[in-house]
């Protein structure tokens, strides 16, 4: 009974902006100035060191704020995923408007010639403030990185194999599903995790990137509770960091 009134809200909410996908077309947005981006030296000599082994070409289009964030995972990438060069297929989970996906493209891309990477989220046709829904936002984030797609549905009906996985912020909490528009019966932490595990290839890695302590406690717990492979990182950080909230890191690998 504790989120009874916001749970009821949320299913009328989410059914029908389920049903009536709306949304303005062709999402752009004006890009940053490189030569105004970086607060600081360090800022902009790793810069400088990520343009030289990556193709930043696609974050070019992208305003301040983006810019920043697929740095910052880019970075994070580099900290704690080592691919083998080889053909690579990438599942991003609950990508929202998939605004980072740059970063994962540009990332696996530098293993491989073939790369298959895929966004999928199960609220995919919510609407912004500026009246965008974040499919048609994705589209735009998306346009011109080869064989990505960008995928509104429920992960649980998803039974493609992956190489990797990342699952930035996933919902291990009642509130922040709540808090997201999301009805409490998608709320299934164990189940969900379960089913990522079994979408990865062997030797197979699940990236997951929680939002403060408490939460990545309950995800190590629950790493534990279903005998997973994994290994924890602690505080995740990068110079380029938008965030205000600390972030946190583990590792899954199927053996």
């Amino acid at each position: 009974m504790k989120y009874f009134y916001t749970d009821f809200r949320n299913n009328i909410d989410f059914f029908l902006r389920s049903l009536i996908t709306i949304s303005r077309k062709n999402y752009c947005e004006k890009p940053a100035d490189i030569n105004k981006l970086f607060d600081n030296k360090e800022q902009r000599c790793l810069y400088n060191e990520l343009e030289k082994r990556y193709d930043l070409g696609s974050f070019k289009k992208l305003n301040e704020v983006n810019f920043l964030t697929n740095l910052n995972f880019l970075d994070i990438f580099e900290k704690h995923i080592m691919p083998e060069e080889k053909t690579l297929s990438v599942l991003d989970i609950g990508s929202k408007n998939w605004n980072y996906a740059a970063s994962e493209y540009v990332f696996f891309k530098s293993f491989t010639n073939k790369l298959r990477l895929r966004g999928i989220e199960l609220d995919a046709y919510r609407l912004c403030t500026n009246l965008y829904n974040r499919y048609e936002i994705a589209k735009f984030y998306t346009k011109d990185l080869e064989d990505t797609e960008y995928i509104p549905d429920n992960l649980m009906n998803h039974t493609e194999k992956y190489d990797y996985i990342i699952w930035i912020l996933p919902f291990i909490t009642e509130y922040p599903l709540l808090r997201w528009g999301l009805p409490l019966k998608y709320f299934k932490p164990e189940e969900m995790l379960n089913h990522a595990y079994s979408l990865l290839n062997n030797n197979g890695e699940l990236l997951i990137i929680n939002q403060g302590e408490d939460e990545y406690k309950i995800q190590t717990e629950l790493n534990r509770k279903l005998n997973l492979n994994y290994e924890t990182f602690g505080e995740v950080t990068s110079v380029f960091s938008p965030f205000k909230n600390k972030r946190f890191c583990s590792k899954i690998t199927k053996k």
